[in-house]
């Protein structure tokens, strides 16, 4: 009967761990300044989402994503290979795969919520100040001070841009 109970006890304190470990919120990051050249940008569009009955955190209540860029920036500095990973892994999971793990990424991906579509173009140099990266169970959200440009896309960066996006 002892061990019956001690086993149900276990469980439970097991059970109530794991609900913790489910609904905490992530590592946060930043704020750091980190440069790089993009090399890819991606529009996002606004999602709605439902919430979820019963989950704690973001994940219990309706939210809008909203429009955003996802920038893959190579070239980059101001973090160290552990962060970049962790920065990227928090926005795309999949994103990194095949790469070492001790390794520095070869790219760090950048969620940007900005209102010019045409503010950043791929082959620019830039620098973002101040970003940061925070979330829960119910998604990812980032914020930023400023993004500095550095230089423009060169004239290379412009004729393979043209090309990518006009030669089929």
């Amino acid at each position: 009967m002892k061990k019956c109970r001690l086993s149900i006890l276990t469980c439970c304190f097991l059970f109530i761990i794991a609900l913790n470990t489910i609904a905490a919120p992530i590592r946060p990051i930043g704020p750091v300044d980190v440069s790089g050249t993009v090399s890819e940008i991606k529009l996002v569009p606004e999602e709605k989402l439902k919430g979820i009955p019963g989950m704690s955190g973001s994940a219990g209540h309706d939210r809008v994503i909203p429009e955003h860029f996802l920038v893959t920036l190579i070239d980059y500095d101001g973090v160290t290979a552990e962060t970049a990973r962790m920065m990227t892994r928090y926005l795309d999971w999949n994103a990194l795969k095949g790469e070492e793990q001790k390794d520095k990424p070869s790219f760090i991906l950048l969620r940007i919520n900005y209102g010019d579509r045409n503010f950043l173009k791929k082959g620019m140099k830039i620098k973002v100040s101040g970003y940061t990266v925070r979330g829960d169970e119910g998604g990812t959200w980032t914020s930023y001070g400023t993004i500095d440009i550095l230089s423009q896309p060169s004239l290379e960066w412009e004729i393979q841009n043209y090309l990518e996006n006009h030669i089929n």
